[in-house]
């Protein structure tokens, strides 16, 4: 569902209605020994045609139903014009009610609002053309049973004498079966308007954060020799689920994570790249070098600031402690190689940047960086 589908829709139902207004919606023939009469009613126009077999003359006439209505007697079809008379006028009515919905539409689109309105517009024309083409095809026989053939008595039908004399035949062509689709397609474009909800800019939810500052391992001198030595305890290696560049003017310039995301992960990190950077723009405020770990919730980022470019990583379990020396050396990295593309990045890809933010899951600890 969407503004574009609906509107093709409307679109084609608007085509099938001016199609339909130049098309016969109802005929009837009769013929005889002598002549062949043929009446062709459409929305705005009935057509007479008069066959002479016997000399051969056609004539042709074309009545308003106004004027077919106050015809001599004889000729008149007051009950005929009042029914496709009713027609016309709901088949207008439909038309104006869509021009409604077209201008609903715009709006709908131009303001981001829902598409209710829309859908409501495209509703009344679905609903008046269907109901104008029912109403003829309950009504029409009664009212040709009166004025044109009293044989009339149902919608469709044809009748021949038993001497074969005259024969008879009427029933609906292509100006009736047309307004059919052109209902239908202002109902689908009306389904397709109805579901359309404005786009809001997700907000991300409220988190409490707390944030420490990571001071740097100083050297411990070895333990005395235990008498009986224990068993060594393995530190568990910090698990690394995402990480983030991000410029001095806090725009995120790189985001890369260790596994792909489902819709209501990249919420998530939607939230968190929205609060690590308004943290950036207010953290990182000292000299450079220093090092944050900050908790959203169940999540724990570690920072690393270097003139103004700072590198975030995701951490889900391990310590912390472990990794600044991953994230020193590849601030080092990332300002020796891309230094002038990062001071003045405006949104632009970086080729080769994803190979030195690979780095960071080789389960190794990268040395320090140089000291400058």
């Amino acid at each position: 569902m969407s503004f574009w589908s609906g509107l093709a829709a409307a679109g084609v139902a608007i085509a099938l209605a001016f199609v339909a207004f130049g098309q016969p919606v109802w005929g009837y023939e009769r013929a005889d020994a002598q002549t062949q009469e043929t009446w062709t009613f459409s929305a705005f126009v009935a057509s007479q045609i008069v066959v002479n077999t016997s000399s051969g003359v056609t004539t042709w006439r074309n009545y308003s139903y106004d004027q077919l209505a106050g015809l001599p007697p004889g000729r008149m079809q007051p009950h005929v014009a009042k029914v496709f008379g009713d027609f016309q006028q709901l088949m207008i009515l439909a038309l104006i009610a869509a021009a409604g919905g077209l201008g609903a539409a715009a709006i709908s689109k131009w303001k981001k609002l829902r598409g209710l309105y829309a859908g409501l517009a495209f509703l009344a024309p679905s609903a008046l053309i269907l109901y104008a083409i029912f109403t003829i095809a309950f009504a029409l026989p009664g009212a040709a049973a009166q004025d044109v053939s009293a044989n009339i008595r149902e919608f469709t039908g044809n009748l021949r004498t038993v001497t074969g004399s005259l024969e008879e035949g009427w029933g609906p062509q292509i100006g009736w079966y047309l307004p059919i689709g052109c209902g239908l397609a202002f109902a689908w474009a009306s389904s397709d308007f109805w579901h359309l909800r404005p786009q809001r800019k997700a907000m991300p939810a409220k988190t409490d954060v707390t944030v420490r500052r990571i001071a740097p391992a100083a050297p411990q001198p070895p333990p005395p020799p235990p008498d009986v030595e224990p068993a060594p305890i393995e530190t568990p290696e910090p698990q690394i689920e995402e990480v983030f560049v991000i410029g001095s003017n806090g725009l995120l310039i790189k985001h890369m994570a260790r596994s792909l995301m489902t819709d209501k992960d990249r919420d998530v990190v939607g939230s968190m790249i929205s609060a690590i950077s308004s943290f950036v723009r207010e953290a990182f405020t000292e000299r450079d070098g220093e090092v944050h770990e900050v908790s959203l919730g169940d999540h724990r980022f570690v920072m690393c600031n270097e003139a103004g470019l700072v590198v975030a990583v995701l951490v889900t379990s391990g310590q912390t402690e472990d990794i600044v020396h991953r994230l020193k050396h590849l601030l080092v990295v990332l300002r020796d190689r891309y230094g002038d593309r990062l001071a003045t990045w405006q949104g632009e890809p970086i080729e080769g940047i994803e190979d030195e933010l690979g780095a960071l899951w080789n389960p190794y600890h990268l040395p320090p960086p140089p000291v400058s």
